[in-house]
């Protein structure tokens, strides 16, 4: 894959959506409860896919960094529950995304960058964006365009 379509898609994602609306609408105006809200038990929320999102992205980078988490660490912090519903825990929740947005570019910017595993962020993030919204939906808030 060219490195080139990669950024162009990634940005894309972020800013404008693919065929979508843009990551970041996804999980705005969500209160604490409504991220942490399931549709039944065993089912996750907002919060558990955006923390499962966030995991596989620190995952991915610290595998070309040549430090893979332990197959220990990756059982307990995928789709990891918040610890508190709070407006800060998901502020801090949803920085975290962002942030990890913003250094997923680094590397693909670089020439020298390893985007092999990175390329499998975007349909990744993008199904995983599906059931946000899906979930949203789910507790009749409105489509986000």
């Amino acid at each position: 894959m060219a490195t080139i379509n990669l950024l162009d898609w990634w940005d894309d994602a972020w800013k404008e959506g693919l065929w979508y609306a843009a990551w970041p609408k996804a999980i705005q105006g969500l209160t604490p409860q409504q991220a942490a809200w399931t549709p039944a038990p065993g089912r996750k929320s907002i919060w558990e896919i955006l923390s499962h999102m966030s995991f596989w992205r620190e995952q991915s980078l610290r595998v070309i960094a040549g430090d893979p988490p332990s197959k220990e660490e990756t059982a307990k912090r995928n789709f990891q529950a918040p610890t508190e519903v709070t407006p800060a825990a998901w502020q801090a929740a949803r920085d975290r995304f962002a942030e990890l947005q913003k250094q997923i570019r680094v590397v693909i910017v670089d020439p020298a960058g390893d985007v092999s595993r990175l390329q499998y962020m975007i349909p990744h993030d993008s199904y995983h964006m599906g059931q946000i919204m899906y979930l949203r939906a789910l507790q009749g808030l409105p489509p986000i365009e």
